[in-house]
């Protein structure tokens, strides 16, 4: 099952999809922040920009706009990263006093601008609203009853499981994680290569050359100006006659989704084996830490552990949707649950044969993560399908709208 590359094994309902297809253009995957309040106020040290982007990588219009500002990326700051393919609404905040000049860039549309005094960080948003357009494959309408049939399903079982999206891993090269993987075991040399070249996912003769000649003075002559970050390490490797440290030549927020996409790996996979044992995706099993949660199903306070002394009072938080179990997001400060969740987390390491303390990268500290935590599954806030086969829904920061078209349509 193609799932299974991102560590998905199972669906959480039994109903078949009602098939199709989302994205086919950009305009098909609508996506705008929810925003957390952020006070305007006149001459504030921060400019920030309300950016419409057409199929544009935050990672890369951030270093374009900061290109036609003039300034160093690291003064651009934003809420949160948003996939490629799609037309996206999102706020930047960029570090600038003396140019507030329209700036004109290719797809992007810069609908509102205002100061403030306070830095935009990655996660100050409430969440994201969603307009997904679903192609059928023979064209005709969607039949509305059989999506609310499987909603109501899967809303049964705990709600949609809060798989990590085919996006945390590369939208075209689905081995972010794998280079992940690789750095955290220490091996840098084959992380950097596989990020150049990846024999299981690149079929270019230009990838393939690198490969098999090693040679990365030819092989920058070679490799497309667009593929920036590649040709960063292929300079850094021809200047330097070697592959150490060549992971500082790019920017720290791209090393660092290769740590986060192998840390969603994992909690995909043992997200997986969770509902495989129980068969419900939210409700807590011995063992487990559970969070309260707001109506965009966001964490509102620190796990607590669930007991027998409050495991009546936790399961009735969790019918109402007031509550959620959480799956660690392992770093070297993360700890196993008990019991049979603690189980579930171990075993599915050891098949890894990896262990928190990992996640602590020696040679490059900067990569490295304390860990975190992320909730089992979650319901759509004002979740509607109109007319025009347009599923219209918000979900809260870090949730993705593919697992939840993945149930309805049974396929990402």
């Amino acid at each position: 099952m193609m799932d299974e590359i991102y560590g998905i094994g199972c669906f959480i309902s039994n109903l078949p999809g009602i098939g199709g297809k989302i994205k086919v253009t950009p305009e098909d995957f609508i996506v705008e922040e929810i925003p957390i309040q952020i006070r305007k106020e006149d001459g504030g040290k921060y400019l920030i920009l309300k950016v419409r982007l057409r199929e544009w990588d935050t990672n890369r219009f951030l270093i374009t706009l900061a290109r036609r500002l003039g300034i160093s990326r690291k003064r651009i700051t934003y809420a949160g990263t948003k996939d490629k393919f799609a037309v996206t609404t999102q706020y930047f905040c960029v570090n600038i006093q003396d140019n507030e000049e329209f700036v004109r860039i290719g797809d992007a549309e810069i609908l509102e601008s205002f100061r403030t005094n306070r830095m935009l960080r990655l996660g100050d948003l409430v969440g994201n609203t969603f307009f997904i357009r679903i192609t059928t494959d023979d064209g005709t309408s969607v039949p509305e009853d059989r999506i609310m049939e499987i909603y109501g399903d899967v809303s049964g079982k705990g709600g949609f499981p809060n798989f990590f999206g085919p996006q945390r891993f590369g939208s075209i090269r689905a081995n972010t994680h794998s280079v992940g993987k690789l750095l955290i075991a220490g091996d840098y040399e084959a992380a950097v290569r596989k990020y150049i070249y990846d024999p299981d996912f690149d079929a270019e003769e230009y990838r393939r050359n690198f490969g098999i000649h090693n040679d990365p003075r030819e092989s920058l002559r070679e490799f497309p100006s667009h593929l920036t970050y590649e040709r960063s390490l292929l300079g850094y490797i021809a200047e330097h006659g070697s592959t150490e440290n060549a992971l500082s030549s790019l920017p720290r927020n791209l090393s660092m989704m290769f740590v986060h996409a192998y840390q969603s790996y994992l909690f995909n996979r043992i997200l997986t084996a969770r509902i495989q044992h129980s068969g419900n995706s939210s409700m807590p099993i011995p063992g487990d830490r559970i969070v309260p949660i707001d109506q965009y199903f966001n964490p509102t306070s620190d796990p607590v552990r669930v007991t027998r002394f409050n495991v009546d009072k936790i399961s009735a938080l969790v019918r109402e949707n007031k509550a959620r179990p959480v799956i660690p997001l392992f770093g070297y400060r993360s700890e196993f649950s008990e019991d049979e969740a603690g189980e579930i987390e171990h075993r599915i390491l050891d098949e890894e044969r990896v262990s928190p303390a990992d996640f602590y990268i020696k040679n490059y500290p900067e990569l490295s993560s304390s860990g975190d935590f992320r909730i089992t599954s979650f319901m759509p806030e004002k979740f509607s399908i109109s007319g025009e086969n347009l599923l219209n829904f918000s979900l809260g920061r870090g949730i993705y709208a593919t697992s939840l078209t993945r149930e309805l349509l049974k396929k990402f």
